[in-house]
């Protein structure tokens, strides 16, 4: 949990400009609050087959259901536990987003009003590395998002998209490849 979560906090603190300023940067990144439920229910899952740490389970848990459900109601930011996101995410905005049963590579970005799951059945998107994702964006289903990739807001992903593309519309289609997201990220 620490690592990716310390990662978490570096890319807020410098997208944010508040380096070093951890206390507030917390208080204010509603993003960060939902990442830090959401790496806490992860460690959590991860340290149940330790049975020294049972005591500190059970008072963790707790914990974990407070944080998570004050960052669904009054963020509408929900990272469930079923979704593998690596270090370094950087949500700005909050409300609606939704992300589970997919995987997110390292040091992505994603907007407000997005939709990251699998359909009904089967498995979930898998986003690569240094990925940004616009506000209003559905990526609903297995797709796979290639590293590098700006997939723009409002689209729809019904295919897979491929590295350093950049990608918009409904449905969404590759406008540019060789697309270098660098400074957006």
């Amino acid at each position: 949990m620490s690592n990716a979560f310390w990662a978490d906090v570096r890319r807020c603190a410098r997208k944010e400009q508040l380096e070093g300023r951890f206390a507030r940067l917390l208080t204010t990144n509603y993003g960060l609050q939902a990442l830090l439920a959401y790496r806490l229910g992860r460690w959590l899952l991860g340290a149940r087959h330790r049975y020294y740490l049972w005591p500190a389970l059970a008072l963790c848990w707790p914990l974990y259901y407070l944080l998570s459900r004050y960052t669904h109601v009054v963020y509408d930011i929900r990272l469930e536990l079923s979704a593998d996101i690596g270090p370094g995410l950087y949500i700005g905005h909050f409300g609606a987003i939704r992300v589970r049963r997919c995987r997110i590579g390292a040091n992505c970005s994603i907007g407000r009003l997005t939709d990251i799951t699998p359909t009904a059945q089967g498995p979930g998107p898998v986003i690569g590395d240094s990925v940004w994702i616009g506000a209003h964006v559905r990526i609903v289903g297995n797709y796979r998002v290639g590293c590098g990739a700006t997939v723009a807001a409002g689209a729809v992903v019904r295919q897979d998209v491929p590295d350093a593309a950049l990608y918009l519309g409904n449905p969404a289609h590759v406008l540019m490849r060789g697309y270098d997201n660098r400074n957006i990220l």
